[in-house]
């Protein structure tokens, strides 16, 4: 028997937390495979995956309450039916709320039969009582009741809280909810934004020009995937958020320059600053996955770039001797918790924990050290993440300035606009200030006479 759009959203769920998998990779993989990209069930799935996803913390709670035993012990198949069924009959009206609850209990039967009951009785409970559970107060417990009713980690929160303040903390959580734009980067060695926004048009796509990255376009309304499209396949864009169309911008680079992308990845970065040197210059992608390396050829071809060398290495192990001091301008787009794509990624903040940060900043630290060795006298390395923690960014440099004296840090180039620079000379962009990924940014600069 096929499984409804709703158990299918279960099983989505499931995997995530069993495979550590991101919720995007096993949504392409479950449309595709049951042809339902662009259709309206396609679409109900995507938004019951990430709707419980971006509310799981405010879903718990209320769960919780209706619960008479050990909530962190119950079978997480469970768990996703009634998350599924909960945000439905809070979150959405697609369905009557009989409905919702008979979908939940016929997915229970499949996934752990015993529990059906408790599922029909905890989604009636919720009916008949559901407006009588409360959440912390603000006033009292703002960290509480942030990571409860808006649906974070209390550890996360509670950094933020340190970080931003009561009220941004609280704008950026509700941020973090909402629907990430969609971003494209228009291909400047294949088309112009006019030619793009024609063509745009005439496929049915509602758009707007980005506020801070020259090269970008947010779609706003669709007929269906941009990746479906004739003009997508002929690489006349990329998808990129406008955050990580920025970092391109903080090197500025020039056309005789030797640029190295150090976690290159599948070649975000690298293919724009490909496109803004219009295939001049010279540029060398490492990354220690060869999926991603292979992934970054593909995309260079496609995208008509023809100025990228690709190899293998990982720097968070040692810096070849044949790329020591190489390279005008060092790229290092660190692997960082992600806590500013959290719109994007919401399965992030069920993911990872306070402990882990030491980890990524010791590894942000080795690959930053030995990343530095690549840079000519006189030439420049680029620190970034997509992380809102200081234990990654501003700390992670500080300390490399100490161990480092012969770099400076540098002020961020005019291509990038003065109010994405804080006092101490740092990039950032947030969600709930600029409407995109979070990320920061740092430049040093070697001395010549070292």
């Amino acid at each position: 028997m096929k499984k409804s759009i709703r158990h299918q959203a279960v099983d989505i769920l499931n995997q995530i937390r069993a495979t550590q998998a991101f919720a995007g990779e096993l949504l392409d993989e479950g449309l595709t495979s049951n042809s339902l990209s662009g259709t309206p069930d396609g679409r109900l799935l995507t938004h019951l995956v990430y709707g419980v996803l971006r509310l799981q913390g405010h879903l718990d709670w209320i769960i919780s309450k209706l619960y008479r035993g050990n909530f962190a012990g119950m079978d997480e198949g469970i768990k996703n039916v009634l998350r599924v069924g909960l945000y439905q009959l809070k979150f959405s009206d697609r369905l009557p709320a009989f409905a919702v609850v008979d979908e939940a209990v016929k997915s229970a039967k499949i996934i752990a039969p015993a529990q059906s009951g408790l599922t029909n009785a905890i989604l009636r409970n919720y009916l008949r009582q559901g407006d009588k559970i409360s959440f912390p107060s603000w006033k009292k417990q703002p960290a509480e009741h942030i990571a409860t009713f808006y649906s974070h980690p209390l550890w996360l929160v509670k950094a933020w809280l340190n970080i931003f303040g009561k009220e941004e903390t609280l704008a950026l959580c509700k941020a973090n909810n909402e629907m990430p734009p969609l971003t494209i980067r228009i291909n400047r060695l294949k088309t112009s934004q006019e030619e793009l926004e024609q063509k745009l048009k005439a496929e049915g796509f509602s758009y707007a020009t980005t506020k801070f990255s020259p090269d970008g376009i947010v779609l706003t309304d669709s007929t269906g995937p941009i990746q479906k499209t004739d003009f997508f396949h002929e690489g006349l864009l990329r998808i990129q958020d406008e955050g990580a169309q920025l970092v391109s911008y903080l090197l500025n680079p020039k056309n005789n320059e030797n640029i190295l992308d150090v976690c290159a990845g599948t070649g975000g970065k690298t293919t724009h600053l490909a496109a803004i040197l219009n295939n001049d210059g010279n540029i060398l992608a490492i990354d220690r996955h060869e999926g991603k390396i292979s992934e970054l050829r593909k995309e260079a071809e496609r995208l008509g770039i023809n100025n990228i060398q690709t190899k293998l290495v990982d720097l968070g192990v040692m810096l070849p001797d044949e790329l020591a001091e190489k390279f005008d301008q060092v790229l290092v787009d660190a692997p960082c918790s992600g806590t500013g794509t959290l719109r994007r990624n919401p399965e992030i903040k069920w993911r990872i924990q306070a402990n882990d940060l030491k980890g990524y900043a010791a590894t942000q630290k080795t690959i930053l050290q030995n990343a530095s060795g690549a840079v000519k006298k006189g030439g420049r390395l680029i620190y970034c993440t997509c992380s809102l923690l200081p234990a990654e960014n501003e700390d992670v440099i500080r300390q490399f300035i100490v161990n480092n004296p012969h770099f400076t840090l540098v002020p961020i180039p005019e291509t990038i606009q003065k109010t994405l620079i804080d006092k101490s000379g740092f990039f950032h962009t947030y969600p709930h200030s600029h409407n995109m990924d979070g990320f920061f940014g740092a430049i040093l600069q070697r001395q010549r006479n070292y």
